[in-house]
C-alpha cells in the first residue's frame, strides 16, 4: 500500500477526486498536454473517469498514480505513478507530469527521487521504463539524471520474458522513446 509521502517541498499522496479541478487545468495546459498522450481537451467528465481508473487500477494492482501537492498551500501541482505494473517480470513504466509554473525547479527530480525510492516498500520493481515524446527534453534530461538511459528494442523485448510487458498498441518510434532504468542491481 502506497503511503503518504512527505518530501521536502511537495507531498506524494494517492490522487482522489478532490484533485479533479486541478488535475483539469493541469491535463489541459497545452504546455502539458503537447508532451501527453490523453487526446484534449478533456472534460470534467473525462477527469472524473481518468481519476476513477486510477483508484481501481491502484485496488487490482495495476497502477499507482500519485498526487503532487505543494507543502505550502496544499495545491495540486502535478502527478506521478506507475502504469503497466507487470508483476511477472517485476516491471512498470513510470509517468509524470507538473504544471508548467513549476517547472525549472527541480520539482520533479525531488519527487522522482523520493518516489522511486519508496518503491521497494510499496512492491517488487526490478525494471522501470518511461516513454517520452522525442520532443520532450526536459524529461529526456530529467531521466537521463536520474540514471535512466535509453532503451533498444532488444532490451525491451529481453525485459517481456513471456510477453508480459507491452508497449502502447500506439506507440510510434518517431514520436517517442522508451527509456530504461534497473532498480534491482543484483
Amino acid at each position: 500500500m502506497f503511503k503518504t509521502l512527505k518530501l521536502p517541498r511537495v507531498t506524494l499522496r494517492l490522487i482522489t477526486h478532490k484533485h479533479a479541478a486541478q488535475l483539469f487545468t493541469i491535463l489541459n495546459n497545452q504546455l502539458v498536454a503537447q508532451f501527453n498522450d490523453y487526446k484534449t481537451p478533456l472534460s470534467k467528465a473525462d477527469i472524473k473517469q481518468l481519476i476513477q481508473d486510477d483508484i481501481n487500477g491502484y485496488y487490482e494492482g495495476n497502477v499507482i498514480r500519485v498526487a503532487i501537492e505543494h507543502n505550502i498551500n496544499g495545491n495540486l501541482i502535478g502527478t506521478c505513478g506507475l502504469y503497466k505494473i507487470e508483476h511477472k517480470s517485476s516491471s512498470a513504466f513510470i509517468g509524470f507530469e507538473l504544471a508548467p509554473f513549476f517547472w525549472q525547479q527541480g520539482l520533479m527530480s525531488e519527487v522522482l527521487v523520493g518516489f522511486i525510492d519508496a518503491l521497494p516498500s510499496i512492491l517488487q520493481i526490478d525494471q522501470l521504463f518511461a516513454q517520452v515524446n522525442t520532443q520532450n527534453i526536459r524529461s529526456h534530461t530529467l531521466l537521463t539524471k536520474l540514471g535512466f538511459e535509453l532503451a533498444s528494442e532488444a532490451i525491451i523485448k529481453s525485459a517481456d520474458g513471456v510477453n508480459d510487458l507491452k508497449l502502447n498498441n500506439n506507440f510510434d518510434k518517431a514520436q517517442s522513446k522508451i527509456w530504461h532504468k534497473c532498480l534491482n542491481t543484483k
